[in-house]
């Protein structure tokens, strides 16, 4: 009998290397990815341009990519208290911080190289 697995974006052990992350349509992947880059960043201390993502179709790169920078703004924003997410997993996540002035800093600087992070399709990434 198999036994099912639920992601908790937020408290799930991190581990570097390869992870997958596979679903239907419509189960939340974009949210649990752009999580767990965040977690990335500030837990494992991996920096953004050390990050890669690849997907099926350039929308969903271009998806990815928006919310993975909009998931840092609202980190950031948490941590400064200048934030107002209500956002359950955020606020779970955001307790777990014990150096907010450090992970404030690797989250400045993933925001300043958003744009370097591989997030790519299938295609481009083999090319």
């Amino acid at each position: 009998m198999q036994t099912e697995n639920y992601l908790d974006c937020a408290t799930t052990p991190l581990q570097k290397g390869v992870n997958l992350v596979e679903a239907s349509a419509g189960t939340g992947k974009t949210y649990a990815i752009a999580m767990l880059v965040l977690r990335c960043i500030t837990e494992l201390e991996v920096p953004i341009d050390k990050v890669l993502v690849v997907t099926f179709t350039k929308a969903a790169t271009e998806e990815l990519r928006s919310r993975i920078r909009q998931r840092l703004v609202e980190a950031r924003d948490l941590l400064e208290g200048t934030g107002n997410s209500t956002d359950a997993t955020m606020q779970v996540w955001a307790g777990t911080i014990t150096d907010s002035v450090k992970v404030k800093k690797r989250l400045q600087l993933a925001l300043f190289d958003i744009d370097r992070a591989g997030i790519f399709t299938i295609h481009s990434f083999c090319q």
